[in-house]
């Protein structure tokens, strides 16, 4: 039996903008027990308190491309995810906006190595403008660093090396939703906003669970969330996408060789299905 939480995460102002979705997985089976808006502390404090094992997805970039994090770094050394979550969380957001607008100003908008290959519907965590990702991008780093600080040794976060027990670690997952529909061939555009976005929102919803390979007895019970707020809808999708990761780990595309694995160890990188696998 294993927890399942996926995050639709904002680092907007607005604190109503971050949603969950929680359940448990077991034989297969996801049964969700709530999808709702939840405080950014308060998601904080709900994770330190999961007990594992447990897989929680969370949509927001890991961490930032390698160009940036050599910019903003005070050290010359080689670094990792939690060697730029240290850097980050060590500056207000005001001063992470403006590192971002010297460097953006000179460098541009680089996507990370990964998501240049693989994510073409992806932006940079450096982009500013519909959608706003620097929020987010600051926020989730600062959430990470939070993490690793108070519980260094609860936390297992793909690609970095994994604990010795995993089922005595709490696996946080970098996806987008969006990434993962299009893996399992489900409307992945045009569901957030725009005259279709009900309908697409209704396809998805009932091709989820067999796409997936996940059943979902009760997903009926946030249907309704769902069709009316895409935030609820991207949290659901997360979730799943945790499940499918716990139940078909083998099925996603993970970095393939030494210099995928390293860019993706110090930049992040957003697990889905690889191409043409079939879950089920």
């Amino acid at each position: 039996m294993t927890t399942i939480i996926g995050v639709d995460f904002s680092g907007a102002e607005r604190e109503n903008k971050t949603w969950i979705a929680q359940g448990i997985l077991e034989a297969g089976e996801l049964t969700l027990s709530y999808a709702r808006s939840i405080k950014r502390d308060d998601l904080r404090k709900l994770l330190a308190g999961i007990a594992p094992p447990a897989c929680v997805a969370m949509d927001f970039p890991f961490c930032v491309p390698d160009a940036f994090a050599e910019y903003i770094s005070t050290s010359a050394q080689a670094f990792a995810m939690p060697d730029v979550w240290r850097t980050v969380a060590a500056m207000d957001k005001k001063a992470f906006i403006a590192k971002r607008e010297g460097f953006v100003g000179d460098k541009g908008e680089p996507k990370r190595y990964g998501d240049d290959l693989y994510r073409p519907e992806s932006f940079s965590p450096l982009h500013a403008v519909n959608p706003n990702m620097v929020p987010m991008t600051y926020e989730g780093s600062c959430l990470l660093r939070r993490l690793h600080q108070d519980h260094p040794q609860r936390w297992y976060v793909p690609p970095l090396d994994a604990p010795a027990e995993l089922s005595d670690a709490v696996t946080l997952l970098e996806v987008m939703p969006g990434a993962f529909l299009k893996s399992i061939r489900l409307p992945s555009k045009g569901y957030k906003k725009g005259n279709q976005a009900v309908a697409l929102r209704e396809e998805i919803i009932a091709g989820l669970a067999k796409k997936s390979g996940i059943v979902l007895p009760n997903l009926y019970s946030v249907r309704t969330k769902c069709l009316a707020n895409d935030d609820c809808l991207d949290a659901v999708v997360a979730a799943v996408c945790a499940a499918a990761w716990e139940r078909y780990r083998s099925g996603f595309q993970h970095p393939a060789g030494s210099d995928e694995l390293d860019y993706a160890r110090r930049e992040g990188w957003i697990y889905t299905f690889r191409p043409n696998f079939r879950p089920g």
